[in-house]
């Protein structure tokens, strides 16, 4: 793949988020989990459409002519009801039937239609869960995109939300590869890619937290088995350069629509997470005050130590014949 074309993909992956800033999509709460969603929805939609085909129905027709039951015995009562009771009162008021109950009460519309009300009492409840239900539905069709992780070039810091509402903070070195303050793979997991198709993985490690935090990166699925490579490199390219290449691609909005069609079906029509600026700002004012406080020395052996682990991974793929450091 020619440079200009790997740029041109890296806006399915990458948003402009500010002058000095951009966001890197996530991928696995993202087009992987909302993709599996909409698959399932198809799954349950053809299971219905197979069922209903044996009586000659449209899916969901029993579904469908429940709801609209609940909505008339709650909305439109009468429509029910006031056939029933003009054959009722048909009934009731015919020779016959006086000869034969004498005692027999005329009941008025009113309380005809009060016992018909009570007796579907069940179906006013369902009505008020329907909509409840189908927002639900619609939530989970377009699954809200989770926040991926941000770059800053201006503060040199790379920060991403965790899970727990908190943020996680690394450091850019100002000497030696940008990168140094993480621990990455270009050769994550990515589901049902075979082994051609790699999630971009990027571990944020702070000193009061042992576990790292892991983020998988990039759009699900990938645009081009080199996907996992161009985020890296464009990532090192937008620390070290004033003006990379790449900026003349992406958008404030990552891209969606491709020929791939597994690409939107997987990502088009998520609703927006809203970002918590001030919230982010407090803890990187956090994290710089404590990591301003350390001395060079510092700084230069927690860097050494991310360093040594960077070390370790790129030597185990190598050893299975993938680069990790390409460039």
């Amino acid at each position: 793949m020619n440079q200009n074309k790997a740029y041109k993909t890296l806006k399915y992956s990458i948003r402009q988020c500010g002058e000095d800033e951009i966001e890197i999509r996530n991928s696995f709460f993202d087009g992987y989990t909302r993709g599996f969603i909409r698959l399932l929805f198809i799954g349950i939609f053809c299971m219905s459409w197979y069922q209903n085909a044996k009586y000659k129905q449209p899916p969901f027709s029993y579904e469908i002519a429940a709801i609209k039951e609940d909505i008339i015995w709650t909305i439109y009562p009468e429509e029910k009801v006031k056939p029933l009771y003009e054959d009722y009162y048909k009934w009731v008021t015919k020779p016959e039937t006086k000869n034969n109950y004498p005692n027999e009460k005329i009941e008025t519309y009113e309380e005809y239609m009060d016992y018909y009300i009570e007796k579907h009492k069940w179906n006013r409840i369902r009505f008020f869960f329907h909509p409840i239900w189908m927002a639900f539905l619609l939530f989970l069709f377009c699954l809200p995109r989770p926040r991926g992780i941000r770059i800053n070039r201006k503060k040199r810091i790379i920060y991403a939300p965790i899970l727990n509402g908190t943020y996680r903070v690394a450091f850019v070195p100002k000497e030696g590869d940008p990168l140094g303050g993480v621990v990455y793979s270009c050769y994550g997991p990515h589901p049902l890619g075979g082994e051609s198709l790699y999630s971009f993985v990027m571990a944020i490690r702070e000193e009061k937290n042992m576990l790292p935090s892991r983020h998988y990166l990039g759009v699900y699925p990938s645009v081009t088995s080199k996907q996992s490579i161009d985020i890296l490199n464009a990532i090192r390219a937008y620390l070290t350069e004033d003006n990379p290449e790449f900026l003349k691609h992406i958008k404030p909005r990552f891209s969606v629509w491709h020929y791939i069609a597994t690409i939107p079906f997987c990502n088009a029509f998520a609703l927006p997470v809203p970002f918590n600026r001030a919230k982010a700002d407090k803890a990187i004012e956090s994290a710089m005050a404590d990591w301003n406080k350390k001395t060079n020395n510092q700084k230069q052996k927690w860097f050494k130590s991310i360093a040594e682990e960077q070390k370790l991974i790129n030597e185990e793929h190598s050893a299975e014949g993938l680069d990790n450091q390409a460039k």
